[in-house]
């Protein structure tokens, strides 16, 4: 390409002597180009509200550090949720439509590695003294904790476990999230100065009276009341809580199950709690009232669990139990459909037919949990089992803010973290009356008609290429020991990979609308991007239907 390309030349016209500089064509024009900074689908559907096309295009290049960085403007955990996020990202992704959907998952996590082993943790530095307290050690408790202490409060963090991470340390198993990763990001937060108080459960250990010479408080106590099936004898001997069987095993226990194991529930909890009860040398069935392809659980882990030999039987649902005189014996099932209560529970809506006798030794509940009302501030308003807050968590109760699964029927890591990180933003703004950042719309805010969609992607402009997928241990290895199931991309496969991403809406200088431009209307810029020179400039439109990624629209005249 000539180095002078994109200086607008004149075009020699048809009579000699005479050139485009002199002969101007804008005044044709009935509408115009404009480029935009249009919002890609994978960033609208991030609930932690990653800028992904932008940290992915650095990882691209190979500037790792600056997708680390960039990355942690809104999530602190990219090697965690690299491993555990359920990355509705890459079902928005457009790619998608076009071969396979970018493997953002994989790719988060390298940088979240990549970062883990380059990035030393900062070092503790002076805070002022606590003006903010943060109850819950979770993710939603360490977001807020981690957003307020990057725009300069003192924080005070209160977790009634002995140890900080809430469901990412005691609800997810190891084979999924090496304890190593957990404590290394989490020490990270830390880093920025944070005040930790463990063992403290707020409304027990201190009441929240005590709480008040703090200016603002989050809380973020998370759900711990199980679900219930609501059948008789669901108290017999034999029956357990899959979250409590998880905690228990996540904190260095062993239970002993018996041979037979049946897991109830269709969603990611209930396959962590199958493929650890498989790890523990048990035969598993799980019940599901859903269809296989409509399980919360993400379908990768509903694959992993059949490989590791997990059954699963789906559509049914538990209509009573058998029990001994030792406890349980078994249960029968009968085909079923599921539904919704008001409150959120789920229940089976049976349909015709005859029951199934299953043999278990042991029955684990994962249906799902709701708050505790008793372990909240009792000013704070309750509905249908959920913490009532505006859409930046603010509550009723002045100074109070709540988050995570106390106010989300949407029970992600990815959703808990979005809503601490609004509160630290929202709390900073009370606090200072400064917004922490130029305004931008919050995942799902922006309208329909901004995101870009495939429609506007043109496809011409790239290659079809496989994707990138991390590498699984064998099933047999994998149920033999606690060990990390899945690895990770190396370089080789996360830089092409890398490069796969669309970049949607975002101007990349890649030269096409300069070069398809029949006008030589368009003019590269010496800092960044392109201006239309509008003299010459007949809104044609060919720009716009030529730019790979969307970032050029045409608008009506002036």
């Amino acid at each position: 390409m000539s180095a002078d390309l994109g200086k607008a030349r004149p075009l020699v016209w048809s009579e000699p002597g005479r050139t485009t500089q002199e002969i101007k064509t804008g005044g044709w024009r009935t509408r115009r180009p404009r480029y935009v900074e249009r919002p890609a689908p994978c960033h609208v559907a991030c609930p932690a509200g990653e800028a992904i096309p932008a940290w992915i295009a650095r990882a691209a290049v190979g500037d790792y550090g600056g997708a680390w960085e960039q990355i942690r403007q809104e999530n602190p955990f990219p090697a965690i949720m690299g491993r555990i996020c359920a990355h509705p990202c890459e079902a928005a992704c457009n790619r998608g439509q076009y071969d396979d959907a970018v493997a953002v998952n994989a790719l988060e996590r390298f940088v979240g590695d990549w970062g883990l082993r380059h990035r030393a943790p900062e070092p503790p530095c002076a805070r002022p003294a606590p003006s903010v307290a943060v109850v819950g050690g979770g993710p939603a408790g360490l977001a807020c904790a981690y957003h307020l202490a990057r725009l300069g409060h003192g924080v005070a963090l209160y977790e009634a476990m002995p140890e900080l991470g809430g469901l990412l340390r005691y609800g997810i198993p190891e084979y999924r999230l090496p304890r190593d990763v957990l404590d290394a990001e989490i020490a990270m937060v830390l880093g920025l100065g944070i005040t930790v108080h463990t063992g403290v459960r707020v409304g027990e250990t201190i009441p929240w009276e005590g709480l008040g010479s703090y200016r603002a408080v989050f809380v973020a106590t998370g759900a711990a009341c199980p679900v219930k099936l609501g059948i008789a004898e669901e108290t017999s001997p034999g029956v357990y809580d899959g979250l409590a069987f998880l905690r228990a095993v996540n904190s260095g226990a062993r239970p002993s199950l018996g041979e037979q194991v049946v897991v109830v529930g269709g969603g990611s909890t209930a396959t962590d709690v199958a493929r650890t009860a498989r790890r523990l040398g048990a035969a598993v069935t799980v019940v599901a009232l859903e269809a296989r392809e409509a399980m919360p659980a993400l379908a990768e882990e509903v694959a992993q669990a059949l490989m590791e030999g997990v059954g699963i039987l789906n559509e049914v649902g538990v209509e009573e139990m058998v029990v001994s005189d030792r406890g349980l014996a078994g249960i029968r099932v009968r085909r079923a459909r599921l539904s919704v209560t008001e409150s959120g529970a789920i229940r089976p809506v049976f349909g015709e037919g005859g029951t199934e006798t299953l043999a278990a030794d042991a029955l684990l509940l994962a249906l799902g949990q709701l708050p505790d009302p008793a372990c909240l501030p009792p000013d704070l308003r309750v509905e249908r089992g959920l913490v009532t807050v505006g859409e930046d968590g603010a509550t009723a109760e002045l100074g109070f803010y709540a988050g995570g699964d106390l106010t989300l029927w949407t029970r992600s890591v990815a959703h808990a973290m979005g809503s601490g990180t609004r509160a630290a933003r929202a709390i900073h703004r009370a606090l200072t009356g400064m917004e922490s950042r130029p305004a931008r719309p919050h995942p799902g805010a922006s309208r329909s008609d901004q995101v870009v969609g495939f429609a506007d992607i043109n496809g011409d402009a790239f290659p079809r290429l496989a994707r990138a997928e991390r590498h699984q241990r064998e099933a047999a290895d994998r149920i033999a020991s606690f060990v990390e199931a899945v690895a990770g991309l190396d370089e080789t496969q996360a830089r092409p990979e890398a490069r796969r991403c669309f970049s949607c809406g975002a101007c990349t200088r890649c030269d096409v609308c300069l070069i398809f431009c029949p006008d030589v209307a368009i003019r590269r810029l010496d800092s960044e991007g392109y201006e239309v020179l509008e003299a010459y400039c007949k809104g044609c439109g060919l720009c716009a239907r030529e730019c790979p990624r969307g970032a050029l629209v045409m608008v009506p005249e002036r």
